[in-house]
């Protein structure tokens, strides 16, 4: 929005720099392959387009923002599922290891063999990450050669650089990744590229989540024909119709820059306002509520003085809790554009407040809501 007020050049790039067409999309609407009895992380297009790409001699890439081979580990009998001790989120399976993982504070649990609350032994896995993709990939085209590049498989010191030139040297037919594999490679014999769950990040809460989830769609699907061989990309999805898909298939930048704009100015976010947030965080949660009722109570005199600069003002649990055995609170605030004035008496007063035990802090249109 700055470029279109003039405060920034624009500079559009509409064709790629070798003039390449952009690749093809198709779309698979996962809700016709599950009517099908297709219970698979793969769409009948998928799979014929993966054994054509192989069959020719060149590279996939299959793109899932998930690791783990399962997102969650559910029991049939009585609904338990299996959480982190310090944080208010499941726990994923990771098969490699035989272990459960937090991705939010990296802790590690034993896989159980029955259900801690019934025992019953009917543990149902819920959800794909990419340790699953490879196996059943494995199955489907056994000859295949593939690589996995997501935040397990890197963790060793040059270990992006090893799989990326594994892949570079067409050592391997098909690399699956999470983002880390969205942006910035240039594989001249990767001519097709698969995105599962392409509508998954649209659903997150945070207003930014329609704009990530174009940008993604549009980055990893510019991975696909690159060079002299013409380009494919299929997008899985459950919600074929969703607008953001649709200008993402399209690559049409400007129509969903301007769609986007309507909504944020209508709901008066960024960039048409400001998100600031005091984050409080302590280890008692007693304490962390108590100090979360000061905080909205000196904050709640500048509302009331300022208020025609307020679009929202309430207080309220994080979205996620507990994380790392500390609990969350936070007044969220949106306040409209140039009130530079409000912003500098918010943070003033936070500052100025002494709470024992409670870490209090403010962000101003943080990246993540979470």
């Amino acid at each position: 929005m700055k470029a279109a007020r003039g405060e920034y050049n624009f500079v559009c790039m509409p064709d790629r720099i070798n003039k390449k067409p952009l690749p093809e999309v198709i779309i698979s609407d996962m809700r016709k392959e599950i009517r099908r009895g297709n219970n698979t992380p793969f769409s009948s297009a998928l799979r014929a387009e993966i054994s054509e790409c192989l069959t020719g001699g060149n590279q996939a890439i299959i793109f899932l923002n998930r690791r783990g081979y399962s997102q969650t580990v559910i029991c049939q009998e009585c609904g338990y599922v299996a959480k982190c001790d310090a944080c208010d989120v499941s726990l994923t399976y990771h098969m490699d290891a035989n272990v459960l993982k937090c991705h939010y504070c990296n802790a590690a649990y034993r896989m159980p063999d029955a259900c801690p609350e019934c025992g019953s032994r009917y543990i149902r896995y819920g959800g794909t990450g990419t340790e699953r993709v490879v196996k059943e990939l494995s199955e489907l085209f056994p000859e295949a050669r593939i690589l996995r590049m997501d935040n397990d498989t890197t963790r060793n010191k040059e270990g992006h650089f090893k799989i990326l030139k594994e892949f570079s040297s067409e050592k391997a037919d098909i690399l699956v990744g999470t983002q880390m594999i969205a942006k910035g490679h240039d594989f001249p014999s990767v001519t097709l590229v698969g995105i599962l769950d392409a509508d998954m990040s649209l659903y997150f809460s945070d207003y930014r989540s329609r704009e990530r989830t174009f940008q993604l769609l549009t980055q990893v699907s510019g991975r696909s024909g690159r060079a002299d061989k013409p380009g494919k990309v299929v997008l899985q999805t459950f919600n074929p119709d969703n607008p953001v898909l649709q200008y993402a298939v399209r690559y049409d930048y400007n129509g969903f820059i301007r769609e986007e704009a309507k909504l944020r100015k209508a709901t008066g976010f960024p960039p048409f306002a400001d998100i600031v947030r005091v984050m409080v965080v302590s280890e008692d949660d007693a304490k962390a509520l108590d100090a979360l009722r000061i905080i909205y109570s000196s904050l709640s005199g500048i509302k009331q003085k300022y208020a025609e600069n307020f679009i929202f003002f309430n207080k309220m649990k994080s979205p996620i809790k507990r994380m790392q055995n500390k609990f969350r609170y936070q007044v969220l605030m949106r306040v409209k554009e140039g009130s530079g004035n409000v912003k500098d008496l918010i943070y003033d007063e936070v500052t100025a407040l002494s709470l024992k035990d409670v870490s209090v802090y403010v962000e101003e249109n943080p990246n993540n809501l979470t």
